[in-house]
């Protein structure tokens, strides 16, 4: 009971460290390159659900900054991206050009570059969970725990509509 309570607080504190003073969710962002990048969660819709897992909707805002300055106060127009919750093929997608990609998703397990940064939004959007490191053991463990397998596939497809990820 005890090991619970402290995971929830290390969990609470995470995420109100993520909340500036307005209330305002920013997720870990990274730098790369002499770029760094961010991006605020504005919310996040139920629009379709299976026995394989649901599918939200989520708005974005972006906002990127030379790596030897502050981040600016101000976000790019909101984009909406999607994110499906399922512990069998869980996915972050969006739209580009017309076309749907779905990037496949493997929570406690392997990531890579194209990929690091659609970890915060799912596990903002599907576990409330907000950083900042994703990629610990202690993520690990706790994806074994909500049932995730640690061999899913890590890629990236095309979609023609963005409810074929739930097929």
């Amino acid at each position: 009971m005890l090991k619970q309570f402290l995971s929830l607080a290390t969990v609470m504190t995470a995420i109100f460290a993520a909340l500036p003073a307005s209330g305002e969710l920013i997720l870990p962002g990274r730098c790369h390159m002499g770029i760094c990048w961010d991006q605020k969660f504005l919310g996040k819709a139920l629009i379709d659900q299976s026995a394989n897992g649901k599918l939200y909707e989520v708005e974005l805002a972006f906002r990127s900054w030379p790596m030897e300055s502050e981040p600016p106060n101000t976000f790019e127009t909101p984009d909406t991206s999607y994110v499906f919750c399922s512990t069998d093929r869980p996915a972050y997608i969006f739209e580009s050009d017309g076309t749907y990609f779905a990037h496949l998703l493997n929570p406690g397990g392997d990531w890579y570059g194209y990929n690091v940064s659609d970890y915060p939004v799912y596990w903002a959007t599907c576990h409330n969970f907000v950083g900042p490191n994703f990629f610990s053991e202690e993520m690990t463990n706790r994806a074994i725990q909500l049932g995730y397998s640690l061999d899913l596939p890590s890629d990236q497809i095309e979609l023609t509509n963005v409810r074929d990820i739930m097929n």
